[in-house]
């Protein structure tokens, strides 16, 4: 509920307004039971005058009430949509916040159901029935206070019976929270199915497996629909134990109406309006059980996504003087996944400023690995790396990206335009864009294009070539001007003449510092590297 309730305080003025419509709205509908008493007495008595001026006093109330509820409606279904945004945005930043290996944890399907399916969950559950608690409360004050115009014996038995309605249904509040939180994580573990199968679909194709595609979706689909029904099951139980005692009361208030007006303590037009506000208040209290195990069944869920957890990671540790890049020390490298180390014996490196240093090795050697220690994405290495003569593992992840950039083997291009790939929301002038594309080789390929750097790439670039998708990503790396490159394989999908070109423009700048991974080094340009480091 906490959580609910943080979210509530960062939009005071759209909840306030949601407040006073609803009070407004309340106050109107114990009105219409109010005047249904004059409208009863005088039909008994036969006043037909008072009769018809309270009927179109009725019909009045009614007209305001409705304009009250669409304004009401409207409110309300703003309010959620920002209180929902306001979530989603936590929610990313704490995601956005995670190194890169703690955020691969987790399958990327599970962060999408966390931004969608657990947001439904959270938005019909959580901010709808919160907003709702609000009727939940003012309807039946305002129904109480006109029974007790009546008479105060009224008041034991609503008691009584919103006792038995509000408690009875915390019997199955554990299970149902329990049943909430798994049917949150199959959502999660389908998401991820279908994240999975549809990226693999061209393999399934290729090996004539197509069906495998259906039996995974259908498999994670059957486990969803048992941990659905389980949830349903308790939630039907909580309803009826509700329901139960809504009718129990509703019963009871009428009886004793019709008991008080034999005794002529009360008007016989009280009968209809007592039990008109007896449903107030017990449909509200009946409400109250089902919204307070549905909200409270949402806590595992944003538990999981660490919201009180306000720390940076990525900020944590030195920063550097400059990010100018000096030097590069690495001692006695090793690391190891389970039992196996990945480097055949301990690295010892030093690369100085502006040196061309390729990597070269047997596939498995460790050299992806060795550019992903260097740019601070893997962490649980043993022996040093030192930057300026720096520990990497006493500086910030911030500070190790704003001194160089990692260009990866495989490099993902967002479904956007090729000017949105290479800035990734940064701002940059099309001089600068051009200039970092004309020594990726991508230019004159981008000025031929109709939309030119607003030119959509698809998604993952299935618009463009591998070579292509590789030469935009290293030009996204010359766009930051960083000065020490670090290329896995960044040039393994160009064409050869190509691949020499973009190679020869990094070897032929003088004032960065570079260091290749690459599995075929060429003839043509071997010799313009200070080394060639083999591991």
């Amino acid at each position: 509920m906490k959580y609910l309730f943080r979210y509530l305080k960062k939009e005071p003025v759209k909840v306030g307004i949601v407040i006073i419509l609803t009070i407004i709205t309340s106050a109107l509908r114990v009105t219409h039971a109010l005047i249904n008493v004059n409208i009863l007495n005088s039909l008994i008595k036969l006043q037909l005058h008072n009769f018809f001026n309270w009927v179109m006093i009725d019909i009045g109330v009614f007209a305001i009430l409705s304009i009250f509820l669409i304004l009401l409606q409207i409110q309300t279904a703003k309010t959620i949509e920002f209180l929902c945004l306001d979530l989603r945005k936590d929610i990313v930043r704490q995601i956005a916040n995670k190194p890169i290996m703690k955020y691969q944890e987790k399958d990327t399907g599970v962060y999408a159901s966390w931004l969608t399916n657990d947001m439904n969950t959270i938005e019909n559950n959580g901010f709808y029935n919160i907003l709702q608690s609000i009727q939940v409360i003012t309807d039946p004050l305002f129904s109480i206070i006109a029974l007790l115009q009546f008479s105060w014996t009224f008041i034991p038995l609503i008691f009584l019976v919103s006792f038995l309605t509000v408690f009875l249904p915390q019997i199955v509040h554990d299970r149902l929270a329990s049943a909430s939180l798994s049917t949150t994580q199959a959502n999660e573990n389908l998401l991820s199915t279908i994240n999975d199968g549809l990226r693999g679909f061209a393999t399934y194709s290729i090996f004539g497996v197509e069906r495998q595609l259906e039996n995974r979706i259908t498999g994670a689909t059957m486990t969803l629909i048992g941990k659905k029904v389980r949830q349903a099951k308790y939630q039907a139980v909580a309803n009826n134990i509700v329901g139960f005692s809504n009718i129990l009361g509703q019963t009871g208030i009428e009886a004793w109406t019709g008991f008080l007006a034999l005794q002529k303590s009360i008007s016989i037009g009280v009968i209809g309006s007592s039990g008109n506000l007896s449903y107030n208040v017990f449909n509200s209290l009946a409400a109250i059980a089902p919204m307070w195990a549905e909200m409270t069944a949402l806590t595992p869920i944003f538990e999981k996504y660490h919201l009180d957890d306000k720390s940076k990671p990525k900020q944590i540790g030195r920063t550097l003087e400059n990010n100018d890049f000096q030097c590069l020390d690495v001692e006695n490298l090793q690391i190891s996944f389970g039992s196996k180390t990945v480097f055949k014996q301990p690295l010892n490196l030093h690369i100085s400023k502006n040196q061309k240093i390729a990597l070269d090795g047997d596939s498995g050697s460790g050299k992806s690995t060795l550019l992903k220690i260097i740019s601070g994405q893997i962490k649980n290495y043993q022996g040093s790396v030192k930057i300026n003569n720096h520990d990497e593992k006493t500086l910030s992840y911030d500070a190790i990206r704003e001194t160089l950039i990692y260009v990866d083997q495989i490099p993902y291009l967002f479904n956007g335009t090729i000017r949105y790939n290479l800035e990734l929301g940064e701002h940059f002038s099309d001089q600068e864009i051009f200039d970092a594309l004309r020594k990726a080789d991508l230019l004159d390929y981008v000025k031929e294009l109709p939309a030119g750097l607003d030119t959509k790439v698809g998604e993952n670039g299935t618009k463009m070539s591998g070579g292509q998708k590789q030469r935009l990503a290293l030009a996204r790396g010359l766009l930051r001007n960083r000065k020490l490159f670090l290329l896995d394989e960044s040039t393994s999908s160009l064409d050869k003449k190509s691949a020499l070109n973009v190679e020869n423009i990094f070897l032929s700048q003088p004032d960065i510092t570079v260091i290749f991974v690459s599995h075929q080094l060429h003839d043509e340009n071997k010799q313009k590297f200070d080394r060639i480091i083999r591991i």
